[in-house]
């Protein structure tokens, strides 16, 4: 799968170690020459220099038929100008971009780009009981990046497939917030089992977000 991931500091870094070993093709693309050299020296992967949303950026960097293209961008007009360029010209089979102002969300779906998230947004859902979980795996960063949560579904191959939480050695430095499943939303308790295609929401601080993926992906 190509991949392309536009902008952003670690949410890019944690994208990428999520699926640089996994036979994807990444493409890295950031504006800032100092965030992309702290991404190169942290992940070892080359990073393209220049703004998403210009035309000779993506061509450059080799952005062409992506079969996913993910923005990160600090401003919402950016990630949503990439998108749509990455679509309608590089031929991008799925777009998808964060925003700070929720009011964007069903406005630029509206417009063409196939998932747009936002913390706030995805909060408000969760109070009312409706999903709006991507299949697509996220973090999503509060409080100045002090807290991350991390969104992650659950396949019949992984170790905690079908226990109840109870029985489960869940790490001390994480905890789920929240279950998606079929559509509503489980508030977890020690007798709560965890099944197949529940899509967990866990809470952490951003420097063990690959520790909890790591434990909640161990196979049978």
């Amino acid at each position: 799968m190509k991949i392309v991931i536009a902008g952003g500091t670690y949410e890019a870094e944690f994208i990428i170690k999520m699926f640089h070993k996994r036979d994807n093709t990444l493409v890295v693309i950031n504006g800032s020459k100092e965030e992309a050299d702290l991404i190169l020296k942290r992940e070892h992967i080359q990073v393209y220099v220049g703004e998403p949303w210009r035309n000779f950026v993506l061509q450059e960097s080799n952005a062409h038929d992506a079969d996913v293209f993910i923005c990160l961008c600090e401003h919402d007009s950016d990630n949503y100008a990439s998108c749509l360029l990455a679509k309608k010209c590089f031929g991008a089979k799925k777009c998808i971009c964060v925003v700070n102002n929720p009011t964007n969300v069903d406005l630029y779906k509206t417009l063409g780009i196939d998932s747009v998230i936002s913390s706030t947004y995805l909060l408000g859902q969760s109070v009312k009981s409706e999903s709006t979980v991507e299949d697509l795996m996220k973090t999503l960063s509060l409080e100045n990046n002090k807290i991350v949560i991390v969104e992650a579904v659950i396949l019949s191959k992984f170790k905690i497939a079908g226990k109840k939480l109870m029985n489960i050695a869940f790490p001390k430095y994480a905890s789920i917030s929240c279950i998606y499943r079929n559509g509503e939303v489980v508030i977890p308790n020690g007798q709560v089992d965890i099944r197949t295609k529940d899509k967990l929401l866990i809470a952490c601080a951003p420097e063990d977000q690959n520790k909890v993926m790591a434990f909640i992906e161990q196979e049978k």
